[in-house]
């Protein structure tokens, strides 16, 4: 210690939230503080050594026990080293090993033998021997471990130095702000396991810990000159820090990889040797790769090996390699004057400059190729920043953003130029990222693997094959393997393009199976030897295809025999030129036997004959030649026809003349032309026959074609093209069909122009036939002839193929876009040939651009992928079309490319396809803009905002679009939902075939669904106007909307609809026709362009459309083909009104519930005289002063009563008095739980036309009771006639029993404490007119009744409330009108109140309220796949929640939110954030039936709420409908993850499908019972549907037509990838669902039960 009175330097840190801040240096005088806080500091490192040696692990590797530490530390005064350490920092506060060693050596007695290179030196290369064992050998490197002939003498000092060096630099971690430089913390274990990421990491953890990693890297900061911590600790936190906020925001990063890579990137650094210093940034790369294999740590080395720039040159990179290469490029050290290497971060732009001034040898070739790749980096920052990744590193170093911001959301369809181009190549980037990540992850790639493998769709396979082209190069070796063997399995595909595929793909994956080490070995340093390698794998796979094993039949074995010239050709095309020879003498031995059978070796003689000469060296051929000669010399005709081929691609000296006349003879064919075509005929005859080998049908048609010249007659090459193209179409080989359509484009040149179209129109037609045989190899051929026509016919066809598009025939569609690629790509050999406009050609070329654009916008999901990938295969990946072209194609696509990638759902195979095209744009994007520089885009359009409700949208409104934009606009069609008195089809399904309309019209766009626009809104006018800023906008709406709409009579503001420019489009009848009519302003201040539409256009109505899908007739002259197409194929719009229904509360009238006199009977007077009543004894009690009644009267004119109840309550001292019988009296006494109601009359006439009056007028009566807190009622009639069986019925229904003593006057009793509440909706879901019919509605009311019977049985005396929903409409409407001051009946004037209905649940759904704006949000429950739990969210095809709320906060009015119940609050929950994020005023929450539950939770919120009917609680809830499958049901898993446009998958309570538990609280014959029920009334009400249905229409109610008489045809789940036949009727499965449902009791003795 310093002496008394001596100033001492210390560091204090100041805390300041959770992390270290900064440090303050002091100088501070000895005193009282300074003492106390020096020995706080010593007692908090004695603390932090101790904790160290005494750690059970470390103990364990010494060999001591803790007590035996213990008395060491004493021992060795440790407090008092503490005290010493103190003076061992440096100016920043961090320990000095040298000086720590300095101090340490008088108190550890095992440091005061030095070892020769003293103490530090000695852990570092005992540390460096265990990470680099080769970098210690010799004595002089034994020596420096501490290792020699006398034994590890030095361990024991060098492990507690490195301990005790470890808990110091804990402290340090404690005490002082994190630095990045000098400190490196790993992911937790917490961390790895919570998010799964790789396991691999923990065995990183444990070699650091065990090893002294860090203590090691910290030593050789203070020993030698260099700083490998500061940038190794730099480059890892900058990629951990950017890592961790991509994982925060859902991109696919395993922080643990990237944490490890980047710890491990520079080890290699250590392992350079001595004489490798100025090698050591060429060779680190090597001894990374090399240490992280031998320590177990493979995938992290992988990554950690490969982080130069220049590995960006790799097209795929994992986003781990692409971070670490990003934060890599962005720490940089220099030194300073002294020569100390500083280590620093710069932003990307400046490391470009850094990195640059250090590159070797830069010549503009390698400047440019550096800026390639920085282009990348450049590309992944912005996609970083973009996804809301702040790249400016924070000035504390935090880990975590002190406010990190949200992902940027884009409207894509809003963005203009380069910010397209930012967005397509960021979706690029981000598909790149998630294929990667399960390339990354062995277990997904398997699934990935699995998948392609039980594909049975020729064109799926093919798509999984083309992801594995794109990305093999990335594949780790286990994955090759596996591919390969998928890959293997091919080769025996039915279809024989998937066969060579497959083939093409092992052989790359072979040639590079593995990856040739391109970065800088040391010298004399080898590679280890594989016990894989390219030409092992070579080998097995040449043997298993030359000889398939005997699983394999023998048309697989020809099958896979015939892929291996493909196989070897890929083999010897991609391998290194100087390993040629290996591959070749591995062929070798097979060219030397002859026991092949004929196949066999022409399969051999195949693969010679399409090896380029090249390959053929002098070894291999001493063994081909050979083979050739004994072929050309076999007894068989078809080996010496492939032999003498063969020999003609083989030998050099073998000329094609000397070939012609070897092969003529063989075929013993004359040579003169004439002796030839006489013969001729006979070959095509050969050609034709199913027996003749495909080599002799090739050589037949080389000879054939031979004698084409220029002096052929038109009728010899007719007669052959017509042969070729036969062949072309029937043939089974496939070398033959491509032998026949190059042969037939030869001989183009020398046809006419007639035969040229006639040849290509019998092509069309060949494809037409829709035979997947022609259709995969006709349209390469098809397109080319297409060329060859002259213009006339050129335009007709792409008519013609236009039109193709437009069927339903989805694999003739696929045809024609792959035929129209073709023709796009190839597009100037047209324009060579034939003389045209440039400005004509570039708008065919636009055409067949779009038209190829309107298939990616195809609802068939198959179509849709198939143009996508096209559009990539023959634009953007093509090698043939010039950049011009691509960038002229690129101009007048790319925005609309963004917006469908946007628009279109994507599933898996869509994104494994997707993921290649993307690729194929983002090569295109990076080429064009290092090239040729940035893109340049048209300007000056004006955008024309086009709103309309589109439902669905029509030739005419393409019209109104096409000819706006043809002004000079940009249009963007805007769904209206404001217009709410429509009954619209689901939102994203009109949303669909819009964009399928248009998908073919250059710049229309749809207008963002998350910003809706209510033109009557000024606010929502200037968010219009903000979105336009600095571009001219127009709004385009018809005359009849400026005339009629409330928007333009309102005043005009700074804001309003009126400032706006418009485009005012009218009818060209005589309505329009007066002079004045154009020049009408209607209030509006700006720019009006009036349009004029043709008549034809203007008299295409959404009513016209839906009456003739009604009758099942073309509209494609209504509206677009491809939407006609979608419309039939999801039975949209089938007898569906146009406009909802009023919903006037005028069907019954409901009296209030309180006292009445005597006279409130006379209306029904007559009627109780006519029942056998004494109406003086109903009218004395009704008369009494304590008698509550309640009546229903029709709503008539007359207001007739149609039913009357009266009660009164009854105390627990009057029972005996008023039943007149003790048992009776202690019977309810016992039973009821609280008041106790008598009713003494109930009077209801179910003849009067309204159903169901005596059920209304019991729920009414019961609700009231139970209101006011009445938990017991009890039916004792005051006179006997109230005992009629009608009312009895009734009240056993609602669960009334009978509990007086048998043989007594019959008293019944029902307890009201937790009610079963049913909704009596199956009515409502059911489509007029069938929902009126008599039938139905009877078959309605018997399944009601018997759902009511189980009821009882189930819950015995308990009250069951039966809620007709017109009474209980009828509630709701008018509270809805006492709120909204309107009129319960429709205003004629069309007068509305201020606020607007909202009902968000089953209420009220599809209907109106009167007077009232109803706009319903629709919501929807959504059960996960276990039925465990559900979440609510936007029903199916319906934007999401938050764009519905958005849209009703346009109509800016306050909400009344309606519902049929409210009990637990899910919805409301759910909803509530929604309207309070958008600042939607919620008036009040209107809800049919509300628990006491629901209303303290209402309470809770401060939100204000009424019901029709309040229960203070229930026992359960049943909405009938959902009872009853096809009919109703909840959804099955989440809103967003159903796939394609069919129906959602549904599930119904009831067994089958699952146990129903909250059923008779659990009761198997309960939940059995009540399963058995519904589905037989299901069954019962769906076979009368189908009855009706048939009279009706004549034909069958199938489940495909269910949607014709059911609103929401609710499908019942089965399982993954089982669907139902659509053509059989619902009842035969509902029956099936109730056999199986019996199945589940057998042996249950459920006899009884039935």
């Amino acid at each position: 210690m310093a002496a008394r009175g001596a100033r001492c330097i210390m560091v204090l840190t100041i805390m300041q939230g959770p992390f270290l801040r900064h440090c303050v240096r002091f100088d501070i005088t000895t005193s009282n503080f300074g003492r106390s806080t020096m020995k706080d500091s010593t007692t908090a490192i004695f603390t932090s050594l101790s904790a160290a040696l005494e750690s059970r692990h470390f103990l364990a590797t010494l060999g001591m026990e803790k007590d035996e530490m213990t008395a060491w530390i004493r021992r060795s005064r440790l407090r008092s080293l503490a005290d010493e350490l103190q003076h061992c920092r440096d100016g920043e506060g961090r320990f000095s090993s040298p000086a720590v060693v300095a101090a340490a050596k008088p108190y550890l007695d095992c440091l005061r033998d030095e070892p020769a290179g003293g103490w530090l030196r000695c852990c570092h290369q005992r540390v460096l021997a265990r990470l680099f064992p080769g970098s210690c050998q010799g004595p002089e490197g034994m020596a420096l471990t501490g290792r020699g002939s006398h034994g590890d003498i030095y361990r024991r000092g060098c492990l507690i130095l490195m301990q005790v060096l470890r808990g110091l630099y804990r402290y340090e971690r404690q005490v002082l702000p994190f630095d990045p430089k000098r400190d490196m913390p790993l992911v937790s274990v917490q961390e790895i396991m919570a998010h799964g990421y790789t396991k691999e990491y923990l065995r990183l953890r444990t070699l650091a810990a065990d090893d002294y990693i860090y203590e090691f890297m910290r030593i050789g900061v203070d020993i030698t000159p260099f700083n490998t911590l500061g940038h190794v600790g730099g480059v890892h936190y900058v990629a951990v820090y950017a890592a961790r906020q991509l994982a925060r925001n859902g991109i696919p990063v395993d922080v643990a990889l990237i944490s490890g890579a980047a710890a491990c990137h520079d080890i290699g650094k250590y392992g350079c040797k001595k004489n490798e210093e100025k090698r050591v940034p060429y060779l680190h790369y090597y001894y990374t790769g090399m240490c992280c294999r031998r320590l177990g740590l493979p995938g992290i080395g992988h990554i950690a090996a490969n982080h130069s720039v220049w590995d960006l040159e790799l097209e795929n990179l994992s986003v781990e390699s692409l971070l670490l290469i990003y934060a890599d490029f962005r720490v940089k050290s220099s030194r300073d004057a002294q020569g100390k290497e500083i280590v620093h971060f710069y932003s990307l732009a400046q490391a470009f400059d850094v990195i640059l001034g250090k590159l070797d040898n830069v010549d503009d070739a390698k400047r440019q190729r550096y800026q390639k790749v920085y282009a990348k980096l450049a590309d992944f920052e912005d996609f970083m920043k973009e996804h809301g990744v702040v790249t400016e590193l924070p000035a504390d170093f935090a880990w975590e953003p002190a406010d990190p911001p949200q992902p940027i959301h884009r409207e894509k369809v809003l963005l203009e130029g380069n910010d397209v181009i930012a967005q397509l190549k960021y979706a690029a980037i981000d598909h790149n990222i998630r294929l990667m990540s399960i390339f990354r992850d062995e277990s997904d790639f398997g699934n990935l693997i699995e998948a392609a493998r039980s594909e049975r769709q020729w064109k799926n396979v093919r798509t999984y094959i083309g992801i594995f082209e794109e990305y093999s190069t990335y594949m780790t070796e286990h994955q090759k393997l596996m591919t390969l063997k998928f890959l293997y399995e091919l080769l025996s595909h039915r279809e024989g393009d998937i066969r060579l595929q497959a083939a093409a793909l092992m052989g790359r994956i072979i040639a590079n199976f593995n990856d040739t080490y391109t970065k800088e070995l040391p010298e004399g340093v080898s590679l280890p030897a594989k016990s894989v390698t390219n030409l092992s794998l070579f080998t097995t796979y040449l043997d298993r295809i030359i000889c398939p094993d005997i699983r394999f039949t023998e048309q697989h074995k020809l099958w896979i025999g015939y892929c291996l010239s493909t196989f070897v050709s890929a083999v010897l095309h991609r391998c290194v030129r100087s390993q040629r020879p290996r591959y070749t003498a591995v062929m070798g031995p097979y060219y030397e036997r002859r026991n092949y059978s004929e196949e066999e070796y022409i399969i051999l003689l195949k693969v010679l004959a399409d090896m380029d000469r090249d390959y053929l060296d002098e070894a291999f051929m001493a063994a081909a030649g050979p083979f050739i000669e004994r072929a050309k010399q076999s007894e068989s005709f078809n080996l010496r026809v492939a032999a003498l081929n063969c020999a003609r691609h083989v030998f050099a000296d073998y000329t094609d003349d000397l070939y012609y006349k070897d092969l003529l003879k063989v075929m013993n064919l004359p040579e003169g032309r004439d002796a030839f075509f006489e013969r001729e005929g006979n070959l095509f005859l050969v050609d034709l026959k199913m027996g003749t080998h495909w080599v002799v049908k090739v050589a037949n048609l080389e000879l054939m074609l031979r004698y084409i010249d220029d002096q052929s007659d038109a009728g010899s090459v007719m007669h052959l093209g017509t042969h070729l193209t036969n062949l072309l179409k029937v043939s089974e080989s496939i070398f033959v069909r491509r032998a026949a359509g190059n042969s037939l484009l030869k001989i183009a040149s020398n046809m006419t122009y007639a035969q040229r179209n006639e040849l290509t129109v019998e092509l069309f037609n060949g494809l037409e036939i829709g035979d997947p045989q022609i259709s995969k190899y006709v349209p390469e051929f098809l397109g080319k002839m297409i060329l060859k026509l002259p213009p006339r016919e050129f335009d007709e066809f792409v008519k013609t193929i236009e039109g193709q598009l437009l069927t339903v025939n989805i694999p003739l569609a696929a045809s024609m876009v792959q035929t129209v690629g073709i023709i796009l790509e190839q597009f100037d050999e047209f324009a060579k040939e034939f003389s045209e406009d440039p400005a004509v050609n570039e708008k065919r070329q636009r055409r067949l651009l779009y038209i190829m654009i309107k298939a990616y916008a195809h609802y068939n999901k198959e179509l849709s992928r198939d143009a996508f990938r096209d559009l990539g295969k023959f634009i953007f990946h093509s090698p043939l079309m010039p950049d011009e072209r691509k960038d002229f194609l690129f101009s007048h696509c790319y925005k609309k490319l963004l917006v469908l990638l946007d628009e279109n759902s994507e599933e898996n195979l869509d994104f494994y396809s997707n993921s290649a095209v993307l690729n194929h744009i983002y090569r295109y994007i990076s080429q064009h803009e290092f090239a040729r520089g940035p893109f340049t885009f048209e300007t000056g359009r004006k955008p024309c905002f086009y709103p309309g409700t589109f439902d669905p949208f029509s030739l005419g409104h393409k019209a109104v679009a096409c000819k706006i934009r043809d002004l000079g606009f940009d249009i963007y069609l805007a769904l209206d939902e404001f217009s709410w008195s429509k009954h619209t089809q689901p939102r994203l399904m009109r949303r669909k075939i819009m964009n399928m309309s248009v998908a073919d019209k250059e710049n229309m766009y749809p207008f963002p669904d998350d910003i809706p626009i209510n033109i009557a809104n000024p606010a929502d006018i200037k968010k219009l106007k903000d979105i336009f800023a600095g571009r001219d906008l127009y709004i385009a709406v018809g005359t009849d909307v400026i005339e009629n709409a409330s928007a333009y009579r309102a005043v005009p503001t700074p804001d309003s609809i009126h400032t706006v420019n418009h485009i005012a489009f009218a009818r060209e009848t005589r309505e329009n026709a007066e002079p004045d009519q154009h020049e009408k302003t209607y209030g509006i201040q700006a720019k009006v362009i009036r349009l004029t539409l043709d008549k034809f256009y203007e008299d295409i109505s959404s009513t016209k459309i839906r009456e003739n899908i009604d009758l099942n007739r073309d509209i494609s002259n209504l509206i677009d083909a491809v939407a006609q197409n979608f419309i039939y194929d999801n039975n949209l719009y089938l007898r569906e009104p146009a406009y909802k229904h009023v919903l006037e509360a005028r069907e019954i009238g409901i009296g209030s519930f309180k006292p009445r006199g005597a006279e409130s009977l006379w209306p029904i007077c007559s009627a109780l005289w006519d029942k056998g009543y004494h109406t003086e004894t109903v009218d004395s009690y009704v008369e009494k002063d304590y008698v509550w009644t309640l009546y229903i009267d029709d709503a008539s004119q007359e207001r007739k009563m149609i039913a009357y109840a009266a009660v009164h309550r009854v105390g627990s001292r009057d029972l005996l008095r008023e039943f007149h019988d003790s048992a009776i009296a202690s019977h309810i006494r016992d039973a009821a739980d609280g008041g106790i109601a008598c009713i003494g009359f109930l009077y209801a006439d179910d003849m009067a036309g309204i159903a169901n009056v005596s059920q209304i007028i019991i729920t009414e009566i019961l609700t009231e009771l139970i209101a006011r807190d009445f938990a017991y009622a009890v039916y004792h009639p005051v006179d006997p006639a109230g005992y009629e069986a009608m009312v009895i019925d009734a009240l056993r229904r609602q669960g009334f029993v009978n509990i007086a003593p048998s043989g007594e006057q019959p008293i019944y009793a029902v307890n009201m404490k937790s009610p079963i509440v049913i909704f009596r909706d199956v009515e409502t879901t059911i489509k007029n007119p069938f929902n009126k019919n008599p039938r139905v509605r009877r078959a309605i009311y018997e399944a009601h009744n018997n759902l009511l019977s189980v009821m009882n049985h189930i819950y015995p005396g308990q009250l069951i409330l039966s809620f007709n929903m017109s009474a209980f409409y009828n509630k709701i409407i008018k509270k809805v009108a006492g709120i909204n001051g309107v009129s319960i009946v429709e205003d004629k004037k069309k007068r509305r109140g201020p606020y607007m209905t909202v009902p968000f649940g089953k209420a009220l759904s599809d209907v109106l309220v009167p007077n009232t704006v109803t706009k319903g949000l629709h919501i929807d429950k959504y059960f996960d796949r276990t039925v465990k739990s559900f979440t609510i969210a936007e029903c199916q095809h319906y934007s999401s929640v938050d764009n519905q709320v958005k849209t009703i906060k346009s109509f800016d009015r306050p909400v009344i939110l309606i519902d049929d119940l409210l009990h637990k609050g899910h919805r409301m929950r759910m909803l509530t954030p929604y309207l309070e994020q958008n600042d939607v005023e919620i008036k009040e929450v209107l809800v049919g039936v509300m628990t006491g539950q629901a209303m303290d939770m209402m309470e809770e919120k401060d939100i204000r709420a009424e019901s029709a009917y309040f229960l203070p609680s229930l026992e359960v809830w049943l909405n009938e409908r959902d009872c009853y499958p096809f009919i109703g049901g909840d959804s099955l898993d989440n809103a967003h993850n159903y796939s394609g446009y069919g129906r959602n998958p549904s599930i119904n309570l009831v067994l089958p499908y699952v146990k129903p538990a909250f059923i008779g609280k659990g009761n198997s014959d309960a939940d059995y019972l009540y399963s058995l029920t519904c589905l037989q009334n299901a069954a019962s009400i769906m076979e009368t549907l189908q009855d009706v249905y048939q009279e009706t229409f004549e034909k069958r109610l199938t489940l495909k037509r269910l949607g014709e008489v059911i609103t929401y045809p609710r499908i019942p789940d089965i399982d993954v990838g089982v669907k139902f036949d659509e053509n059989m009727d619902p009842t035969r499965f509902i029956k099936n669902d109730i056999e199986r449902l019996i199945r589940l009791r057998w042996g249950e003795g459920d006899g009884d039960l039935e």
